[in-house]
């Protein structure tokens, strides 16, 4: 049984497994589930490219294709990451292992078991956010119809398809098969979505976790009213206590510097698709005929882009928040009542922990919440120039 079999993270184990990117399957699994994923997705998205290119002339056809394959294409880059990172996916997760099998006992096993939870109610809760936007997206077509037929009304009602692909193909004679082509393709790009986020959520609860059990063991520095300059150093156990620290704070170091490496270019190019893409789909409101299942599918699409750069900038900014308080936790211990060597080692790790660990975007971009206000509030520019062409 794997160690992420537990009930912590069983979760992101089987979402990642699902389209075949979890680092520790067995390659023949991985590569079937994987081009089973790419099969689907692939399909949904060239039939969208398709119906973009034959009707370019078109300015409707071009809002209403777009949006979706700019959804699709940071998708696409969020699998194309895991694919190239899978080592340092595989080294994040091992040292959580290690981390876990460090400190099986104890106040520091019960700080990871706490956080472990938090990561859990936050995959389920995004999960169940995004796969919900997703079956609305999907199926809305196919609701609206079915509402419309049981309504005491004469008035009969075509749901458009998810995409414009009408001038290329008979949508009619067709519109079973690209149904099932849609809804599948969405389910395959909804789980890639929610599985690389997951992966983040995991990591990022794992470095708060670190910085917690450091700020816990900072804390517990007791001292004497009696301090003695230089006492034996088996004696002095607050110097123990602070050797162990920061022996750890490296570790929390090493290991945010590691997930950070991981979605620099990622996150850059993540940033720039969502704001043209929600600037695209919130456009189109404005700009196309558009009828009530058009409208909520925009809707879903808005939703779980912002949700998405939300859930990531306060990821991030929980990591900058954890690392900036261990400062002010060394502040508040009892520093005056420990040896004049510890003194010494808390001044220098206090120096460096007056530098906030940060997830940048392309070494760049600060993920933050701070700067999430900053990505809507560019968006709304794109909306103004976008509505300014019709």
């Amino acid at each position: 049984m794997s160690f992420y079999d537990n009930r912590y993270y069983y979760i992101n184990k089987m979402l990642l497994s699902l389209i075949g990117i979890w680092p520790f399957q067995s390659r023949l699994e991985s590569n079937v589930l994987l081009i089973i994923t790419l099969l689907f997705s692939c399909s949904y998205s060239a039939l969208q490219l398709w119906g973009l290119i034959a009707g370019i002339s078109n300015l409707s056809i071009v809002m209403e294709n777009a949006s979706p394959l700019l959804i699709n294409s940071i998708i696409f880059m969020k699998l194309i990451n895991c694919l190239y990172n899978k080592n340092k996916m595989k080294d994040l997760l091992g040292h959580i292992e290690e981390t876990w099998k460090r400190t099986q006992t104890g106040p520091e096993n019960k700080i990871l078991q706490n956080y472990a939870e938090q990561n859990k109610a936050l995959i389920i809760r995004y999960a169940s956010i995004i796969y919900t936007c997703g079956v609305f997206y999907s199926t809305m077509p196919l609701v609206i119809s079915g509402l419309y037929s049981l309504l005491p009304s004469n008035k009969t009602y075509t749901g458009r398809f998810l995409y414009r692909v009408e001038h290329v193909l008979d949508v009619n004679k067709y519109f079973s098969l690209l149904m099932l082509d849609g809804i599948l393709g969405v389910f395959f790009i909804v789980s890639i979505w929610i599985a690389t986020d997951g992966m983040f959520i995991l990591c990022t609860q794992h470095v708060c976790a670190l910085f917690a059990a450091i700020r816990y063991n900072i804390e517990r520095i007791q001292g004497t009213d009696f301090v003695i300059v230089e006492p034996n150093i088996a004696d002095d156990e607050a110097y123990h206590v602070i050797i162990g620290c920061i022996k750890s704070y490296k570790h929390a170091l090493k290991y945010s510097e590691l997930l950070s490496s991981t979605y620099a270019t990622h996150f850059l190019f993540v940033l720039g698709n969502v704001v043209i893409a929600g600037s695209f789909s919130a456009a189109e409101l404005i700009m196309v005929d558009t009828q009530l299942d058009e409208v909520i599918r925009i809707l879903c699409c808005n939703t779980a882009l912002l949700l998405h750069i939300f859930y990531l900038s306060l990821m991030s900014q929980q990591i900058i928040d954890y690392s900036s308080k261990f400062q002010e936790v060394i502040y508040n211990c009892n520093w005056y009542k420990i040896s004049l060597r510890s003194k010494k080692l808390l001044r220098f790790t206090l120096l460096r922990a007056s530098k906030p660990c940060e997830i940048k975007a392309g070494k760049m971009y600060v993920m933050s919440m701070e700067n999430f206000s900053s990505i809507l509030q560019v968006s709304m520019s794109y909306i103004a120039v976008l509505t300014s062409l019709q």
